[in-house]
């Protein structure tokens, strides 16, 4: 009997790896109602060049936890962690452009979908960290 128990607890386990890993949908390209424009740094040698040479009209979000911000991040951006949306939104004018990235596309999707029923519509959702390949910041001190 307990081997059964163990056979199903092992199938649990395995659906919920596949479930989160690879099941989750991709929401990297999704722009917001008036995002369209941004698609344009989708590609990040793109992001690359507005990173070495901001505008002031466009913000980088970092949503993931500090901790992983603080271990590298793309220059120029700002941390926000995603489970403190609530918290930070305000904090952010309505008429910036912002485009979002986090360790998983479906995290940044909630952030985005959150400030978008806060009438905020210039939104890309830049997918996963792991897509920048270029030289990171890298924050020397943690404060927690």
């Amino acid at each position: 009997m307990s081997w059964i128990l163990f056979v199903i607890l092992v199938c649990f386990i395995g659906f919920g790896i596949y479930w989160y890993f690879f099941h989750v949908p991709n929401y990297c390209g999704y722009v917001s109602k008036e995002g369209e424009s941004l698609l344009h740094y989708l590609d990040a040698k793109n992001l690359l060049t507005l990173v070495q040479n901001p505008k002031d009209d466009i913000l980088i979000l970092d949503v993931r936890e500090e901790e992983y911000f603080l271990m590298g991040h793309i220059p120029t951006a700002i941390n926000f962690t995603h489970t403190k949306v609530e918290e930070w939104y305000t904090k952010i004018p309505k008429d910036k452009y912002l485009i979002l990235y986090c360790d998983l596309t479906i995290k940044t999707q909630e952030v985005i979908n959150f400030l978008e029923n806060k009438n905020y519509t210039k939104m890309l959702n830049w997918g996963k960290y792991s897509r920048w390949k270029f030289d990171e910041e890298v924050e020397e001190n943690i404060s927690i």
